[in-house]
């Protein structure tokens, strides 16, 4: 049995044109989304949002995130 991978990363990259995204690595469900949100609004990054599989892991309570109703 392994062991989850516990290390939090955020990636900032910022093209040579001036383009910036940001990447989340180890957060589950909408923690990506929370420890982003002054990141985001600070380096005026908008538009497309790419969700990645942990997105829709469970949580460590153990409840699912589902989208909709």
């Amino acid at each position: 049995m392994s062991t989850p991978n516990t290390n939090k990363t955020i990636e900032i990259t910022v093209s040579p044109e001036g383009a910036t995204s940001i990447k989340t690595t180890g957060f589950t469900g909408s923690s990506c989304r929370d420890v982003t949100r002054d990141l985001e609004r600070a380096l005026g990054v908008s538009g497309r949002e790419t969700l990645l599989p942990e997105f829709y892991a469970q949580t460590q309570s153990g409840e699912r995130l589902q989208q909709g109703s």
